[in-house]
């Protein structure tokens, strides 16, 4: 079984530094000579494609509930995805950033308002979590996807046209962003099997007893549920399958 990660600084500074650069643009915005809304996704326009990147970190200033009920869960679902994922945590991360921006551009359409606000990769990282949770069939992660739904269970209902300007195509486009990501970076469980001498590809247990360690080349067997990768070390370059 996969260990959990332990505590690193890594779970606590990038949701923090997320966070923060919210929060300071959000200040920022009171300050600014124009109006930083127009970075937000205009669909289907050329002008609105600079909002895949800039629209997360545009919030109402008319209403601070907005950006309030999005940093809270965005901070604990980034440190949630830190700490279980922490090889893959950066790269799912920034596709549920790109791909969540260029679903809504697509998805929605151009009314002449902005999109803008993190609740889209909030969806993303939400359905990620929960949904690799399951295939993952381990203790820690199946916790964390019932902790998932007790918490955030509810959001589903953002995914509908049921609340005036809210955003429900970039929560659909999160979810879908979301769900893609948790099978695309789902991995088949390996498991660790003791394999005689005899059994190897070359049957010389003389030849095995005198290796040099100077080339290995990597083959792979498998069988219904796993696949396990072997190392066979060779004497000599000569001895070497391309």
């Amino acid at each position: 079984m996969k260990k959990i990660n332990k505590f690193n600084y890594e779970i606590i500074i990038y949701p923090l530094f997320v966070t923060l650069t919210i929060w300071i643009i959000y200040w920022g915005e009171f300050v600014a000579p124009f109006e930083l809304n127009h970075f937000g996704i205009l669909p289907r326009t050329a002008s609105g494609l600079v909002g895949i990147i800039f629209s997360p970190l545009l919030h109402s200033t008319n209403d601070i509930n907005h950006i309030v009920n999005n940093t809270i869960p965005i901070f604990f679902l980034l440190m949630a995805l830190f700490y279980f994922y922490k090889e893959s945590a950066i790269k799912v991360f920034a596709l549920s950033w790109i791909l969540t921006g260029t679903l809504t551009w697509i998805i929605a359409k151009n009314e002449g308002s902005y999109h803008i606000g993190i609740s889209g990769i909030i969806y993303a990282l939400v359905f990620f979590l929960f949904i690799s949770g399951i295939l993952k069939k381990q203790n820690q992660y199946q916790a964390i996807s019932l902790l998932i739904v007790l918490l955030y269970g509810s959001l589903l209902w953002g995914i509908f046209p049921m609340e005036e300007k809210v955003s429900w195509q970039g929560h659909l486009a999160g979810t879908i962003s979301g769900i893609f990501l948790a099978f695309y970076y789902f991995e088949k469980p390996k498991k660790n099997i003791q394999i005689k001498k005899e059994d190897l590809e070359w049957n010389d247990s003389n030849y095995i007893e005198n290796i040099k360690l100077e080339y290995k080349f990597n083959t792979t067997l498998s069988n219904d549920k796993y696949d396990t990768n072997y190392n066979y070390i060779t004497k000599s370059e000569e001895n070497i399958d391309s």
